[in-house]
């Protein structure tokens, strides 16, 4: 059987921790605020403090995933976030309790509106919302998007589970506000691994060849390295010779290499790299902890494209923690039966009709009447 090891070390990046301001008040006020994404540096503190406690766990918009598009990525330049603070504008107590990407569309001849942010990196769109403060920050957050968008516009929000907490806290506070809430499922792709004994086959070869081992990197510089190695897989295959590996597009490696550093130091990104002897020949990237994460890019030797080595690495990362589940883009499982990928849920304003008054109900009636009475005479007809 293939060896299973990790390389252990410690990260050695501990800091001392900030000592958090007094709590406000429960019952305090949820104030909104409109800030561009490359100026939310100064709130990291306040960001990951938000994301230890959210209501749905979100690494796609973890300040070192998010912050780091905003520093690399043409297309996350004039991304906005709403916050959503419980505490007055100033006050030393504040407390951020909601976090919600966004976009300000420019209209010529209407004014500005509001509306969600989508990219395809952003495997998973779930908005970070404090999880004992997750109604008064929706409610904060409906408010603030009425305020400034067109009775007819509408807010996206792509890659939510349906069965998530956030979805269903939105549809019980959407109701009372006046809000529709619509579903539109992402079609999401299934990666068609082979079958068990195919796998175990490739095994057998390659375990003839050499050494097979399933390597972890649990350090920082383990882990810049395997992101390198990652790269360098990538790059010598046919998308690098297409010229469209990411090692070849300076934003997308200054991306990848920032967003793994930064949320390596909080385990929520893990390099697996399938080594034969000395020479690597897969490497998987997962972001996320807990019982499930997010694959975000995996990559396979071509000159071994025979054997299948990245599938056989995630079927290997699945026997080495069978309780953690790998999920694809579009939120459908690796391994497992569900077939309900995540969607994009969008929030529409009802029309509501104005109040009749007895008055009004007069005037129709009057009208109405009139019109019965009156009867134009017929034209003439020569004869």
């Amino acid at each position: 059987m293939s060896t299973i090891t990790a390389l252990a070390a410690t990260d050695g990046t501990a800091t001392a921790a900030r000592p958090y301001p007094p709590l406000p008040h429960p019952d305090a006020a949820v104030y909104s605020e409109l800030r561009a994404l490359a100026a939310c540096e100064s709130i990291r503190h306040e960001w990951a403090d938000l994301a230890s406690r959210a209501l749905e766990a979100n690494p796609c918009l973890e300040p070192g995933f998010a912050l780091a598009a905003a520093q690399h990525l043409i297309s996350f330049r004039n991304v906005e976030l709403m916050l959503l603070w419980q505490g007055g504008p100033g006050s030393a107590q504040r407390r951020l309790v909601g976090l919600i990407p966004c976009r300000t569309q420019r209209h010529v001849f209407a004014s500005d509106t509001l509306e969600g942010f989508a990219d395809p990196r952003l495997l998973n769109g779930t908005p970070l919302l404090d999880r004992s403060f997750a109604a008064p920050a929706l409610a904060a957050f409906l408010r603030d998007w009425r305020g400034r968008s067109h009775a007819t516009g509408a807010f996206s929000l792509s890659g939510i589970d349906p069965a998530g907490a956030f979805a269903t806290a939105l549809a019980r506070v959407a109701g009372g506000h006046g809000v529709t809430v619509g579903w539109q499922p992402l079609i999401g792709r299934r990666l068609e691994l082979p079958p068990t004994a195919r796998i175990a086959a490739s095994d057998e070869i390659l375990r003839d060849k050499g050494r097979l081992i399933l390597a972890e990197a649990t350090n920082q510089v383990d882990r810049r390295d395997a992101v390198e190695i990652l790269l360098a897989i990538e790059a010598s295959g046919s998308r690098g010779r297409a010229g469209k590996a990411t090692l070849q597009d300076t934003r997308e490696v200054g991306f990848l290499r920032s967003m793994s550093r930064d949320l390596g130091r909080q385990r929520l990104c893990r390099i697996a790299v399938l080594v034969l002897d000395d020479r690597p020949i897969a490497a998987a990237l997962t972001l996320g902890k807990g019982a499930s994460c997010w694959l975000y890019h995996g990559v396979g030797d071509e000159a071994f494209a025979a054997l299948e080595p990245l599938p056989m690495l995630l079927a290997m990362m699945r026997k080495a923690q069978p309780s953690r589940q790998i999920l694809l883009p579009g939120g459908l499982p690796l391994f497992g039966a569900r077939n309900e990928a995540f969607g994009t849920i969008s929030l529409t304003w009802r029309r509501q009709q104005p109040a009749r008054r007895p008055a009004d109900l007069a005037a129709r009636m009057r009208e109405k009447i009139g019109r019965a009475l009156f009867r134009p005479r017929p034209a003439a007809v020569d004869g």
